[in-house]
C-alpha cells in the first residue's frame, strides 16, 4: 500500500471507512475539525486516536511524539507520548482535540 502524501489524504481515508469503530466518533470529527491537528496524519488504533508529522509506512513506523486521545469517554483522556502522563482529561471532543493542540512540542 502506498503512503497516503498529504494528512488531508489520510484523514478522509480514515473517516471514510464506514464500518470501524470510529466513522462517527464525536473524537474523530472533532480531531478533524481542528484546523491544527487536520495538518497531522491520523491513525487509529486500540480506542485511541494518535497522530503523527510524517505519513505510514509498513514496515516503518513515525516517530510517536505527539499526544493521543484514548476515546473511552467522555471524559476523554489525553496522554502523552509513550503513555508518559496524563496530560488531562475532557468533557467534550472539542476539549480534548485543544489539549492535543496546546501541548503538541515543537516539530522537529
Amino acid at each position: 500500500m502506498e503512503p497516503v502524501a498529504e494528512a488531508d489524504g489520510a484523514w478522509r481515508a480514515l473517516l471514510d471507512v464506514r464500518h470501524q469503530w470510529w466513522s462517527d466518533h464525536p473524537v474523530f470529527l472533532a480531531a478533524y475539525a481542528n484546523p491544527t491537528l487536520r495538518t497531522l496524519f491520523p491513525f487509529a488504533t486500540h480506542g485511541t486516536l494518535r497522530f503523527f508529522r510524517t505519513p505510514w509506512s509498513w514496515p516503518d513506523t513515525p516517530v510517536h511524539d505527539l499526544p493521543l486521545i484514548s476515546c473511552g469517554g467522555p471524559p476523554y483522556q489525553v496522554i502523552s507520548a509513550g503513555y508518559e502522563r496524563l496530560i488531562g482529561l475532557a468533557e467534550s471532543a472539542e476539549e480534548a482535540a485543544d489539549l492535543v493542540v496546546a501541548n503538541l512540542p515543537p516539530a522537529r
